[in-house]
């Protein structure tokens, strides 16, 4: 007697709950886990200052994930400064996800077609449930685990609200307002998705559903207008200057179109401004305080948003060609199997927690499958309604056109994933359907062309800098007091990266705090023969000769290190301290 989907359902969702309860269990015993990085720790730091009853920011909002805080402040409330519950309850979102993208595909196959459907999204929730990337972001401080179930819950409520126009109106305005109100909460995580927006409606509007369909692609946008309202107050509130969601377009932008960009993650400072990150500062305070110098002026976060926008426009203007070259690299890099990091490393994960590995489904064999789902005919014509594989194809291709114009990075790209399995669910059961029929030689072709795509997009087009998840472990270390470990960790990063004068300066530091001034004097001095234009090597080689008594080489070291960063407080007062010491030089 044949199981039902149904409870096959329950079975897949439990089997996603185990897997990634287990792979948190693995991941929070890593130094990093209490103590985030990067984007995690301004999410928290904006928390704090919520609870602190500071509602407003100081700045308009850089960070997407803007309502996130708000969650994090909440569980810190509940349960103190323990991330534990954050993730696990982002876990238990991951099996939402599941469930909902099951429901997607029973929505998508269309009148008469709903035991496919449940065919079709049984396959598509048990890829779901063993989509290791999922779980990786699921076990971190960040948004987009909140924000792919919005998605597709969106995806579900139009599908919905549309076939209740072919029957009657009831409910269908609330629907066409649920989704886009969740998609404008999606938004507020990946600001690009904003463009899902005027998409859907689009959708709505030539669709064949004929009453109604003004008024649902109104609603829809009237919804997420009252999402997104309140936020551009709020940017406008704290700095009287208009901006809809985020200031960090520009830098964004201008990492993604530099002389040395390569499509994924990389700073656009020029050669010899590698101080700008020297330090471990966020990207806001470092794109900032190059902005302020690069073009000698006080600006404010607003201003230094468009300085970056105007210097990726500069560099397409004076390069076309590298520009149009770069965009197709870009997109080959959105499609290509690998996770490209721009925080932690899902490769570097699996090997420190390998729970990891038992969640096995990765892009490269997701993508060709979708893709096929897509574009059957058979597929099409017997399993997916025509409406929803449109829906379904925009809910891929706006995620990827409006991450090619900035870089690519595992979080970005993960945003076209769940349509994505749920359309490999239809080509699934497409193959099977191929079987079924005794069409077992075009079955086995389409599967082998499948096979040989998959095999294609996991081959590496980028070489990943492996020192950076080092550089990540040391700095979890290093906040927790942990001096030695933090220098073993950066000297692991030092032997992958020996070349990287910022690495040695961060080692030094290290070592200068945990009681070995001799070493982090070599380290210092290494960084600055490496690249000789950074400023925080000199300064804290200065400090540390200043605190040896070597006070006239001292001073000079950090009149360098003044030259090169002058808005260094503490060099400043460094400065001044030694020249009352020992006079003008």
């Amino acid at each position: 007697m044949r199981r039902p989907p149904r409870s096959l359902l329950l079975y897949v969702v439990l089997a996603a709950l185990l897997l990634r309860v287990l792979y948190l269990q693995q991941v929070s015993a890593l130094p990093f886990f209490q103590e985030p990085v990067g984007d995690s720790a301004g999410a928290l730091a904006r928390a704090r200052e919520i609870l602190a009853g500071q509602f407003l920011p100081d700045t308009p909002f850089f960070y997407g994930g803007i309502l996130y805080p708000w969650a994090l402040a909440g569980f810190a409330l509940l349960f103190g400064s323990n991330l534990y519950p954050v993730c696990l309850a982002q876990a238990l979102l991951g099996c939402l996800l599941v469930w909902s993208i099951h429901r997607l595909c029973v929505a998508a196959a269309g009148r008469g077609r709903r035991r496919r459907g449940r065919r079709a999204g049984l396959a598509a929730a048990a890829m779901a449930a063993l989509y290791g990337p999922f779980a990786f972001l699921e076990a971190d401080i960040l948004m987009v685990s909140w924000t792919l179930p919005a998605l597709v819950l969106a995806a579900i409520l139009l599908l919905r609200a549309r076939r209740r126009v072919e029957r009657e109106a009831g409910g269908v305005l609330l629907r066409a307002a649920l989704a886009g109100a969740l998609l404008a909460l999606a938004a507020t995580e990946r600001p690009n998705l904003i463009a899902l927006l005027p998409a859907a409606a689009g959708w709505w509007v030539v669709g064949r559903a004929r009453p109604f369909r003004p008024g649902g692609a109104a609603a829809l946008l009237a919804a997420a207008a009252c999402v997104v309202a309140p936020i551009t107050w709020m940017n406008h509130a704290v700095s009287q200057r208009w901006v809809l969601l985020t200031t960090s377009g520009g830098i964004n932008f201008a990492i993604g179109n530099h002389p040395g960009a390569r499509g994924t993650f990389s700073e656009p400072w020029p050669a010899g401004e590698g101080h700008a990150d020297a330090l471990e500062t966020d990207l806001r305070a470092a794109s900032l305080d190059h902005a302020r110098r690069a073009s000698g002026r006080d600006l404010d976060a607003v201003d230094a948003s468009r300085y970056w926008w105007s210097e990726g426009m500069r560099w397409i203007k004076s390069e076309p060609g590298a520009a149009a070259r770069l965009c197709l690299r870009k997109a080959a890099l959105f499609w290509s199997g690998q996770e490209l990091p721009n925080h932690l490393h899902f490769d570097f994960l699996r090997e420190a927690a390998p729970a990891l590995w038992l969640m096995p489904i990765t892009f490269g064999w997701i993508a060709p499958l979708g893709l096929y789902g897509l574009l059957s005919r058979s597929a099409r014509q017997r399993l997916l309604d025509a409406p929803a594989a449109s829906l379904l194809a925009l809910m891929v291709l706006v995620p990827m056109i409006t991450v090619l114009p900035f870089f690519v990075a595992d979080r970005y790209r993960v945003t076209a994933v769940p349509p994505l399995i749920a359309a490999a669910g239809f080509g699934l059961m497409d193959l099977r359907s191929l079987v079924s029929w005794g069409a077992r030689r075009r079955a086995a072709a389409r599967a082998a062309g499948l096979l040989l795509g998959a095999l294609v997009l996991s081959y590496p087009i980028v070489e990943n800098d492996r020192s950076r998840d080092h550089w990540m472990l040391a700095q979890a270390w290093k906040k927790q007091g942990r001096y030695d470990e933090a220098a073993r960790s950066y000297r692991k990063a030092v032997a992958m990266s020996p070349d990287d004068a910022v690495l040695r300066n961060n080692l030094g530091l290290c070592l200068a705090l945990g009681g070995d001034p001799a070493a982090a004097e070599r380290e210092y001095r290494r960084a600055l023969a490496l690249d000789p234009s950074l400023a925080f090597p000199a300064k804290n080689l200065g400090l540390l000769l200043m605190r040896q008594g070597r006070l006239d080489e001292a001073r000079a070291w950090l009149r360098r290190a003044h030259d090169r960063a002058p808005l260094d407080a503490e060099t400043e007062r460094a400065l001044a301290g030694l020249d009352r010491s020992l006079g003008p030089s």
